[in-house]
């Protein structure tokens, strides 16, 4: 059996891949949902989009629910005080999760138009919600919270949706629309698929431009670069996730009519890189205090125990590449243009 403080920083990297893994996959459909009142300008385009996310979504959320999972059995003392510290965000995850997913399956269930536009902002409203709380949340754990001693929360809800928070959930949006513009040029055909172009190369840069104002902000958070510093090479991180954004936005004016797909991979590669530059600082603390560091709440305070890291991990290594097998065999199914 592996030693427990190996196994305690194997499952801190899995659970930082899987959740990097979610943003990156579900980044286009939770996009194409930020983007479904404003981007078709006819039914038809709009069942395009709806089309071009349908395979796809579902099997995309396993990755947000193998992450909760494995924060919950991993670091069940994390995932208590995350849903002590976080409840409403947490609780507004979760209706965004379920009203989008209602939406996206019954928005073409009925032949009513009424109640087909009540889905479309439906669909807008909950891709939404999901994309503000993970944006609000992750810059609130790249920050810090509000922790005492004895990991008591001394912090406001209203506290949470801080200025910076709200900058990080603009970032996420960013992100994710032009994702959902990218995939939807190379997705779909004709006047929607041009559109979607030209909007991907306005996102592209708004992208780099709120990157930049947030990464810096990061960095001047105290305590946010002890790790960088300690191990400077790590400073790659942000360096590697600018050179993406700036290639994503070439790309975009270079490539973005023809191969949209270019600039699509570039801005996931962007938004991991990303979520790396973040996840960096937080070792050895998930839950990090912005009172005192000590106050933090370490993955060796938080990790379950031996023998169940270890199952775990066998299991992981069964499960995680079945689930990746059957995500490659749906894209491969579904890789034709909808038109």
């Amino acid at each position: 059996m592996l030693d427990h403080t190996l196994l305690v920083n194997v499952w801190f990297v899995l659970w930082c891949v899987i959740w990097a893994i979610y943003l990156m996959v579900d980044s286009f459909s939770l996009g194409a949902g930020l983007l479904a009142p404003f981007l078709p300008k006819t039914d038809n385009q709009l069942s395009q989009m709806v089309k071009s996310v349908g395979p796809f979504w579902g099997g995309n959320q396993v990755w947000l629910i193998l992450a909760a999972g494995g924060t919950f059995a991993a670091f069940p003392l994390i995932f208590s005080k995350m849903f002590t510290f976080l409840y409403l965000p947490m609780m507004l995850l979760l209706i965004g999760l379920v009203l989008r997913g209602i939406c996206i399956e019954f928005i073409y269930a009925d032949d009513n138009k009424t109640l087909q536009k009540v889905f479309k902002y439906g669909w807008f409203a909950g891709s939404l919600i999901i994309t503000a709380v993970l944006g609000v949340a992750f810059t609130n754990f790249f920050r810090g919270l509000m922790i005492e001693a004895n990991y008591e929360y001394v912090g406001t809800l209203l506290g949470l949706f801080n200025v910076y928070a709200l900058l990080g959930a603009l970032l996420f949006v960013l992100f994710f629309v032009t994702s959902a513009a990218f995939w939807l040029a190379h997705k779909t055909a004709g006047e929607l698929s041009t559109t979607a172009s030209k909007w991907g190369k306005y996102f592209s840069i708004g992208v780099a431009a709120v990157a930049l104002i947030y990464i810096l902000g990061l960095f001047n958070t105290d305590g946010f670069a002890v790790n960088y510093n300690s191990f400077q090479v790590l400073y790659a991180v942000p360096l590697i996730a600018v050179i993406f954004a700036l290639a994503t936005i070439a790309l975009a004016h270079l490539k973005g009519q023809t191969h949209p797909i270019y600039p699509f991979f570039t801005n996931l590669g962007t938004i991991f890189f990303g979520a790396a530059t973040g996840v960096v600082t937080l070792y050895p603390c998930i839950l990090k205090s912005a009172i005192n560091p000590d106050f933090g709440i370490s993955i060796f305070d938080a990790a379950s125990g031996q023998l169940t890291l270890s199952l775990m991990l066998y299991g992981a290594l069964v499960f995680v590449p079945i689930v990746i097998v059957y995500q490659l065999w749906s894209y491969t199914k579904f890789k034709d243009k909808i038109n």
